[in-house]
């Protein structure tokens, strides 16, 4: 059985930052607790500390096992990338969120070895300078 959600402290959210979320195509406010908020700066530096001790990118598997797929140096850039979004002051929780969705999408193209393959492709073909429109294939969607 899950746990229910808790409670918003009305402090909290007094002192929170309101933002807006898309659901579905509809736009409805959130809350971002003042709490959230005020830890963003020791979670920077619990990233900070694993990521010079040398345990950040071996870690990150564990804890999030969709970069298991993503080669050593993305792994790194992935975690330098969280660290800077956690360190980005009052729009550090939004910065978080786009930067798990980007590389958590990077991870579904590493994990798809025909869509990798495809995206090395066009890569190759824009660095020898050959443009090349990119046609969505449904029938790979």
């Amino acid at each position: 059985m899950s746990e229910p959600a808790p409670e918003l402290d009305a402090e909290d959210a007094l002192h929170g930052v309101v933002n807006r979320l898309v659901i579905h195509g509809r736009s409805m406010p959130v809350i971002i607790p003042g709490s959230v908020l005020e830890m963003m700066p020791v979670w920077a530096e619990l990233l900070r500390t694993a990521k010079a001790r040398g345990y950040l990118d071996s870690l990150l598997p564990t804890v999030m096992p969709w970069t298991a797929v993503l080669p050593d140096a993305e792994v790194s850039a992935f975690a330098a990338d969280l660290t800077q979004a956690v360190s980005s002051g009052a729009h550090a929780p939004e910065r978080l969120a786009a930067c798990l969705r980007e590389w958590q999408a990077t991870a579904e193209i590493h994990a798809d070895q025909a869509e990798s393959d495809r995206l090395r492709q066009a890569l190759r073909e824009a660095d020898e300078g050959m443009v090349s429109p990119w046609a969505y294939d449904e029938a790979s969607a």
